[in-house]
């Protein structure tokens, strides 16, 4: 119901774990194996991240990734955002187009989760997790 991608769900554990271990950057091999994931889909991932500003990179042999100064207290939502766009709730669990206005029985439902998601996303901030 709530619409996260595998690549927003990525990019909020990585810039978790880099605000964890904001000491020094971060490989994107020591990133990937905290959460068990692809480094090719990390680093796109963090490419997108990048050019929304919310981390930054060092190249050599002691480099890595690390957050930018200003994305230390974006909140979730940010981050989500940078990866799979503005967020839309869901009113219906009808998909496409609908012929008459929708009277969902789950709505009240929907719109509970959807509150809750927003709450979270934007009450939470990076280095606060």
């Amino acid at each position: 119901m709530i619409e996260l991608s595998e690549a927003a769900a990525i990019a909020i554990h990585a810039t978790v774990f880099l605000s964890r271990n904001a000491q020094e950057p971060q490989s994107l091999k020591t990133i990937a194996a905290s959460s068990d994931v692809s480094e090719n889909h990390l680093s796109k991932v963090l490419q997108k991240l990048a050019k929304a500003g919310i981390v930054a990179s060092v190249k050599g042999p002691k480099g890595g990734y690390y957050l930018t100064d200003a994305a230390r207290t974006a909140t979730l939502m940010t981050v989500y955002e940078a990866i799979d766009g503005p967020w839309k709730p869901r009113h219906c669990l009808f998909n496409g187009p609908r012929k008459a206005p929708c009277c969902c029985a789950m709505r009240p439902m929907l719109e509970q989760i959807n509150r809750t998601f927003y709450e979270y996303m934007t009450g939470h901030t990076i280095d606060k997790l």
